[in-house]
């Protein structure tokens, strides 16, 4: 940038001839390009970390979800040993019942 700014002064002072200020505009010109496509980069960029995040976010729910459902098995995984526990007891003791008579 130090040469556009020497080629500026030299063409405000009148010493720059055409071909300093044609190679001067064809650099700006390139750097713009560059820019752009720079920009372009960035905004594909930032499309695909906006993907991203929503399917991590996606993958946080179905995985609050799956852990929601198995809590719920589980309890009912428990009650059902209960139950079973419990109709073990009653049936001993019919047994016994049965048994002592």
């Amino acid at each position: 940038m130090a040469g556009l700014g020497m080629v500026a002064a030299l063409s405000l002072a009148g010493c720059a001839s055409t071909g300093d200020l044609d190679a001067v505009g064809k650099r700006v010109d390139a750097l713009e390009a560059q820019h752009a496509a720079i920009e372009g980069r960035l905004g594909a960029l930032e499309q695909s970390l906006a993907a991203v995040e929503a399917s991590a976010a996606e993958a946080n729910d179905t995985a609050a979800k799956a852990a929601e459902r198995a809590a719920a098995a589980e309890s009912e995984a428990q009650k059902a040993a209960q139950r079973a526990d419990d109709a073990a007891r009653r049936a001993d003791a019919m047994f016994k019942k049965s048994v002592s008579k």
